[in-house]
């Protein structure tokens, strides 16, 4: 008897440290789904780049040589800092980096006369905004308060509705923003959540192996990256090309520790010092590092994502 209840004993026991785990487990992945989901989508938006480049004289009246350009474009970089910062202003509140680009997404929102049409052009970008819930007028905060949180943001501007035409055709030395700019303000074509909880995206736009090796170079030191930027040297010189390779990293955390976290309209304490990070690439590794033992200081249970994401469209060349 006292054998058969050991035995017991150590079964309950062994059942119990099982289902602990399986439940441990499973509500990590339940607390990151969305953001995996998110990750998931920005690696395969970016993979599908595109920017149709092609060659045509400097000055069409009185050429003087040919340069290589495109109608359409691709930038990356930060949000809201540093001196390459891709917003004007502070507000809304969007931490970290940025990518806003064109790939044949399909994406329309008249399916009436455009449905179907699976490889039409798309403005497509991401980004990380601290902002509040959306929701119906009606819900008022006395019905529910108000959650402010980090989201991952994601812009889609429907092929019916694209703009970057208007801006480049026939000018193809305009380097203006725009025209993701104007949709990230306009009512019809807003930028909807992709994931919530996501409080940093960073992107390392890369040679590849083979050329960074080749010629020591790299391609950014500021994460900066703009189509319409013509370099002097030519093994890095970005105009009118694709970077071939975005290391894409994303840190998200959860719910539970958003809600410890919150402070109202105000950003969190983790925020402290959000954007004096990442702003030089050789510090990619230390930026991270710090970033991580705020989070683990403050009790925040995170998850970093992190991948190098090839772009099918892009034909590096240094000429």
């Amino acid at each position: 008897m006292a054998l058969i209840l050991l035995v017991a004993l150590l079964l309950v026991s062994m059942t119990n440290a099982t289902s602990s785990t399986w439940r441990y487990t499973t509500g990590k992945v339940e607390q990151f789904r969305g953001a995996n989901n998110g990750y998931e989508a920005i690696t395969r938006r970016l993979s599908q780049a595109t920017l149709n480049t092609y060659w045509d004289y400097d000055v069409p009246m009185k050429p003087t040589k040919y340069l290589r350009q495109s109608d359409l474009r691709f930038i990356s970089g930060n949000m809201t800092s540093g001196a390459k910062k891709l917003l004007t202003t502070t507000t809304p509140r969007c931490p970290t980096h940025g990518v806003f680009f064109q790939a044949p997404l399909g994406y329309v929102d008249n399916t009436g006369s455009f449905g179907g049409l699976d490889n039409l052009l798309n403005t497509w970008g991401f980004y990380v905004e601290f902002n509040q819930d959306a929701r119906p007028a009606f819900v008022t905060p006395q019905i529910a308060p108000l959650r402010y949180r980090y989201r991952l943001m994601e812009l889609m501007q429907p092929s019916n509705s694209l703009t970057i035409y208007s801006f480049t055709s026939g000018v193809p030395t305009y380097a203006g923003r725009d025209w993701f700019t104007g949709s990230m303000a306009s009512n019809s074509t807003a930028p909807r959540v992709l994931a919530e909880n996501v409080i940093a995206l960073v992107l390392l736009p890369s040679l590849s192996k083979r050329d960074e090796t080749t010629t020591g170079k790299k391609l950014t030191k500021d994460y900066f990256y703009d189509t319409t930027v013509t370099s002097s040297d030519p093994d890095i010189n970005p105009k009118g090309q694709l970077p071939p390779v975005i290391q894409v990293t994303m840190v998200a955390v959860d719910e539970a520790s958003a809600q410890r976290a919150a402070n109202g309209a105000t950003a969190p304490a983790f925020d402290a010092g959000l954007n004096t990070l990442f702003l030089d690439t050789t510090k990619f590794d230390s930026d991270l590092a710090t970033l991580q033992a705020t989070l683990t200081n403050q009790r925040i249970n995170h998850r970093v994502f992190t991948s190098s994401v090839s772009i099918r469209g892009a034909k590096w060349s240094r000429k």
